[in-house]
């Protein structure tokens, strides 16, 4: 069998739909089984709900449900899937709109957020079971919730791996057995005593890569926008190219530098089993995407390991200053303990004798964690920056790469670097406004383009 999944953008019209239907149908032999995000756009304006109800805005409340309702609907109606998925997509749209009215002028819990954002993913994986039914496949709906079991931190619940597996391997296959193709959300799951959760944004990849290897599929094709991965950016460098093959470790540094098209975790359940994760453009099936394998035959351009420039903007960098860790002990574990307390994660870190430069993207706790970091020594912070990530096998080790790369770089100025822990990746920060730049003369000196 296979994982099939498809983002917002590849469930996000009409069009879009029909182009999934089309691809599953080609696709039935290999008995797909489906994972869906929700339509683009829609998991921001679910969330814009829970801030109206805290705001006791109750017309904006039936203002923004009844536009989701009709945006369902209307794509329903043009996939002529029948009556049955607007009532149910309607009567639970309500009977959010009810609990929210009910919670008005209050906080909106972390919990009941989570009930909240998932809502998309089920609309979708509906309307999609729905559509493929109506094209010819035998599709149903099964509910993630009942497979992805997962622990109680809502908003970014991590799953139980065993419990998800046994739940999958019972629910599943006989399904498949039947010649019937199951559709379910990403995104979501549910704790032991079926409150809803939600992975994080970007959990529908994750959803499917666990998937994958509960089930061993052959392969986990994560269906998208764009054709693969590429060199570049291509909204930064219209010529990027697509790479036809790569590693596990080059698909994990471009996605947790910048690189959209993978969600950071997706490939790690699959690491092990050895399975495949193939990211394909669903506007153009025929394109044989990126395929990214323990085995990838990894091809060098010229004389340069150098395979992809990726970016991340909207950084925050924290420095701290403590002249008294110089020959002390414990610093970094004082300093690291302030992070875990409030549940922040650094992305890049360099540090001399004396003082530690870090970055983070959730922003959420910043006044927090820079009122514990400042019992430590001097902190200051400098936002609207961005990290780039030079990425290729055998970065580290090869002679004078270091040299070029920083001599394209210039005149920017590079804020920090951090280099040693990764022997594929090199990575430093700059200005936001630099970053694009950046990537452009980076790209045209490794890939001439």
């Amino acid at each position: 069998m296979i994982v099939c999944k498809f983002g917002g953008t590849s469930v996000g019209d009409t069009g879009a739909v029909r182009r999934l239907v089309d691809i599953i149908r080609a696709r039935v032999n290999e008995q797909p089984a489906v994972v869906v995000s929700a339509l683009s756009g829609v998991t921001d304006r679910l969330l814009q709900l829970a801030r109206l109800a805290e705001q006791r805005d109750r017309a904006g409340i039936d203002e923004a449900v009844d536009g989701l309702i009709r945006r369902h609907a209307a794509m329903a109606a043009e996939l002529k899937t029948g009556d049955e998925v607007v009532t149910a997509i309607t009567k639970d749209a309500w009977q959010l709109r009810t609990r929210l009215l009910a919670v008005a002028g209050h906080r909106v819990t972390p919990r009941l957020l989570d009930s909240i954002a998932g809502r998309g993913e089920l609309w979708s994986a509906w309307l999609v079971a729905a559509a493929l039914a109506h094209g010819g496949v035998n599709a149903t709906w099964v509910d993630a919730r009942h497979i992805v079991i997962t622990d109680n931190r809502f908003t970014r619940a991590t799953p139980d791996i065993g419990k998800l597996g046994a739940k999958a391997r019972s629910i599943i296959p006989p399904l498949l057995a039947k010649g019937l193709v199951p559709v379910t959300q990403g995104f979501v799951g549910a704790t032991t005593s079926g409150f809803p959760t939600t992975l994080g944004r970007g959990g529908s990849d994750f959803t499917a890569a666990l998937l994958g290897a509960a089930l061993s599929a052959r392969r986990v094709e994560i269906w998208t926008d764009v054709n693969g991965i590429m060199t570049a950016d291509p909204r930064v460098v219209p010529g990027a190219r697509t790479l036809a093959m790569a590693s596990y470790d080059e698909a994990a540094e471009l996605a947790t530098f910048g690189a959209k098209v993978l969600h950071p975790a997706t490939q790690l359940p699959l690491v092990e089993a050895g399975i495949p994760i193939v990211v394909l453009n669903s506007r153009e099936p025929e394109h044989p995407g990126t395929t990214i394998a323990p085995d990838a035959e990894l091809l060098r351009v010229g004389n340069s390991p150098v395979r992809c420039i990726s970016w991340k903007k909207n950084i925050t960098v924290i420095n701290i200053r403590a002249p008294r860790m110089l020959g002390t002990f414990g610093f970094l574990r004082a300093m690291f303990e302030v992070f875990e307390r409030h549940e922040v994660v650094v992305d890049v870190l360099a540090s001399s004798e004396i003082s530690i430069s870090l970055t983070i993207e959730d922003r959420s706790r910043l006044e927090d964690v820079v009122r514990d970091l400042s019992a430590l020594g001097d902190v200051w912070v400098e936002e609207n920056r961005a990290i780039i990530a030079v990425v290729g096998i055998g970065i580290r080790n090869t002679p004078g790469l270091a040299g070029r790369i920083f001599a394209s770089v210039a005149p920017t100025n590079v804020e920090v670097i951090s280099q040693g822990a990764s022997e594929i990746n090199l990575t430093f920060v700059v200005r936001g406004e630099d970053a694009p730049g950046v990537v452009r003369r980076l790209h045209q000196e490794f890939f001439g383009i």
